[in-house]
């Protein structure tokens, strides 16, 4: 149980809020939003940071605690104990954590959910700037790809993340971020 404790503290030190904590009066601390606020720089850092953090998560759990690891640290970033429970939305930390374990089906998901995302925003979103962001949308097209994709525990894991970017992105839409 050590492990999955060991994730969710490491998903709540949050790239965002660490390095821009400011971010946080205006937007969502996740790449996203510091992409927004502070520029295509700034973002590239914390999103490195985030998966970076889900990658040090799957190094240090071993096989029989990766799913609950990797939902623990998707919660730990979107529900930070060390910023009052407001953090991000999640995909970065789960993108790292799965890379690490499944590197070649992870890139496929996350590049059905960019794709996805990219015919989204000049489709829909471009015009109308109203609804879901492009990249949670597609996030949902890769995190199904991952659920057919990845062997019986890496299913598991996809399952636990999904459900808490899920949550919090119906958190972020009701406005309670």
């Amino acid at each position: 149980m050590g492990y999955v404790l060991l994730a969710y503290l490491l998903g709540s030190l949050v790239g965002g809020l660490l390095f821009f904590p400011q971010v946080r009066q205006k937007d969502l601390p996740g790449g996203s939003g510091v992409f927004r606020q502070k520029g295509p720089l700034a973002a590239l850092m914390v999103v490195l940071f985030d998966v970076g953090k889900g990658v040090l998560a799957a190094l240090l759990t071993p096989e029989a605690w990766r799913p609950l690891a990797a939902g623990a640290v998707v919660a730990g970033h979107n529900w930070p104990l060390f910023f009052r429970f407001r953090g991000g939305g999640g995909i970065a930390p789960s993108l790292g954590f799965f890379l690490f374990w499944y590197p070649q089906t992870t890139l496929l998901a996350a590049g059905l959910g960019l794709l996805v995302a990219g015919l989204y925003h000049a489709l829909y979103w471009g015009r109308r700037r109203r609804g879901v962001y492009p990249i949670p949308f597609g996030a949902i097209f890769g995190y199904l790809a991952l659920l057919f994709l990845l062997p019986g525990e890496g299913r598991l894991g996809a399952l636990l993340s999904a459900l808490a970017v899920g949550l919090r992105g119906l958190q972020i839409l009701r406005g309670r971020w």
